[in-house]
């Protein structure tokens, strides 16, 4: 599976998620995360965009996300948003050359630049969505047990793998 695939598919593994998931409880803190749903998948989306973003600078600034609230609180915003998402995946490039902006520390602004490219940055979106659905699996668990989790849901590939060698 290529890289646009296997965003798409942890993509798709949230719309799952969110088209069985009641609107109302989307946006509920859950005390064991201190987050919703709603933010986890807020934070997972604003990585995506913040990459489509830095096609059009050359620049990717993860911390410049716009921590859209419509995002952390209307589930069909959410879904919305995903489909553009995987709208752009279907027609980008994969050997677009960027650079990575980042900050590090509490009281510096200072910032490092990096060389990147499209391909890598998404390859971490994919491993960032895979963690956040690891997140939200706990969640659902504990909170939300009327939602049908797919088996891997929120697991890498490679333990999927991994788990398929050793039992098969």
């Amino acid at each position: 599976m290529d890289l646009k695939e296997s965003s798409k598919s942890v993509l798709d593994q949230l719309v799952f998620v969110l088209d069985q998931m009641k609107a109302d409880d989307y946006s509920i803190t859950i005390s064991s995360l201190n987050a919703s749903i709603g933010q986890h998948v807020r934070h997972i989306l604003e990585f995506y965009i913040c990459l489509f973003d830095g096609i059009n600078s050359g620049v990717v600034n993860y911390d410049s996300r716009k921590r859209d609230v419509r995002i952390e609180n209307d589930k069909q915003f959410s879904l919305t948003v995903i489909g553009d998402l995987k709208n752009k995946l279907e027609g980008m490039e994969e050997n677009v050359t960027l650079s990575l902006e980042l900050k590090y520390g509490d009281i510096s602004d200072d910032s490092i630049r990096l060389s990147t490219n499209y391909s890598r940055e998404l390859a971490y979106n994919i491993e960032h969505t895979i963690h956040h659905l690891a997140i939200i699996k706990n969640a659902i668990n504990d909170q939300f047990g009327y939602i049908d989790l797919p088996d891997h849901f929120g697991i890498a590939s490679s333990t999927v793998r991994h788990i398929n060698q050793k039992y098969n």
